[in-house]
């Protein structure tokens, strides 16, 4: 009886493919990984649920936005589930946390998030690491360039950075692209997360009389940051944000107080990016894209709703390709994809300067939420607005 129950459990784990998507499902960072989730599910329902004639079984873990659960949920996928496939987590400080156990069997790992370079240091050399998504200097390079594009030279800046791995890695990149574009620096605050009176700093940056505000700050923290410069009617023209610009979660919490507000992410609705060729049922026209999903979720795509579909869909090609569950075989065959025209532009993975062997996406869209719409900045094109004061 017993030998019968282990033959047929056996049989199902060898029809089926697992795959770890360890997501931040709640805390602080739950508006990326339900996002990612959601990319992830829609992925493997439009491949149509199988790969290499295999099941795909998507294995969703909640992480809780913390370090130690992180760590818990790694060393389950990696030695009980004993996967060889993982995407996500998302957020910088969660995806440095899965590092230690990752590193136990390394299984082929698909990061679409995190833009912290810490990451790159300690993860990037790694064959079986793949990263989907910008680092900080692609970031800030961007954000340089599009202030430029826009404003006249000579333009003063402050920046307010967290205390956590997110704002120190960006702080450093974004004060050395924006002083190489030809801006002033005339202060820097750091803020402690989840800080609920941020007022002290905003005085301060006051006393420098700033043209420009970046604030690299995530979630709660960029809900509060913005809430408290519209109260205190801060006479700052230019508010530049990170990605939460771009999230419901964030745009819904501050209401009236979005208007202005600069962003930076990876994939924006109305893009109307062209489909690929190739695989015309995976990466359709991102406008038809979008349709479906709204038809389906009832809201507008966001960046790891893209990010992630993206990356699931990535993976599928390289399983099959590869011919099945063998992590090796996928891992060479995911170095060599060529993918034209993906929902995030062409995927090619491929090395960096700063050190990671297989970094694909690192183009960002900069936009501006002027009247609750979002209007492109940046790169220069077609579909380019001009830049508006925040103040009124």
């Amino acid at each position: 009886m017993a030998a019968a129950a282990l033959s047929a459990s056996s049989a199902v784990a060898q029809d089926t493919i697992k795959i770890g998507v360890p997501m931040e499902l709640s805390g602080r960072f739950v508006a990326y990984g339900a996002s990612g989730k959601r990319g992830a599910e829609l992925a493997a329902e439009v491949y149509g649920g199988k790969v290499a004639g295999k099941k795909i079984e998507l294995l969703h873990r909640d992480i809780q936005s913390e370090s130690q659960a992180t760590i818990s949920v790694f060393n389950e996928l990696v030695n009980k589930e004993k996967v060889n496939y993982i995407i996500g987590p998302i957020a910088s400080p969660t995806v440095a946390a899965a590092i230690p156990a990752w590193r136990q069997t390394k299984p082929l790992w698909i990061v679409p998030g995190s833009s912290s370079t810490k990451l790159e240091e300690e993860a990037g050399s790694e064959p079986e690491f793949f990263h989907a998504f910008p680092y900080a200097y692609h970031y800030h390079q961007s954000v340089a360039a599009a202030l430029k594009s826009q404003l006249p030279t000579g333009q003063k800046v402050s920046l307010v950075f967290s205390d956590d791995n997110y704002g120190r890695t960006h702080q450093p990149y974004a004060k050395k692209y924006l002083t190489e574009a030809g801006f002033e620096i005339v202060a820097e605050e750091i803020v402690r997360t989840n800080a609920p009176d941020m007022n002290p700093l905003l005085t301060k940056i006051a006393r420098s009389k700033p043209n420009i505000l970046l604030g690299l700050v995530q979630t709660t923290d960029a809900v509060t940051l913005t809430k408290q410069i519209y109260t205190r009617k801060l006479p700052v023209p230019y508010l530049v944000g990170t990605a939460a610009t771009q999230l419901d979660e964030w745009q819904k919490a501050v209401g009236p107080a979005q208007e202005g507000w600069i962003g930076v992410t990876t994939y924006l609705p109305g893009l109307k990016r062209p489909g690929n060729r190739d695989y015309p049922k995976l990466f359709p026209p991102s406008d038809e894209w979008e349709a479906a999903f709204i038809k389906k979720y009832g809201q507008e795509p966001d960046f790891e709703d893209a990010g992630c579909y993206v990356s699931a869909m990535l993976l599928f090609l390289a399983i099959e390709k590869a011919g099945g569950d063998d992590k090796a075989k996928v891992v060479a065959e995911l170095q060599k994809l060529d993918v034209k025209n993906t929902l995030l532009g062409d995927a090619k993975f491929g090395p960096t300067p700063g050190g990671t062997k297989n970094q694909a996406f690192s183009d960002v869209v900069v936009f501006q939420r002027q009247s609750e719409k979002n209007v492109m900045l940046f790169p220069p094109g077609p579909t380019v607005g001009k830049i508006k004061s925040a103040v009124q």
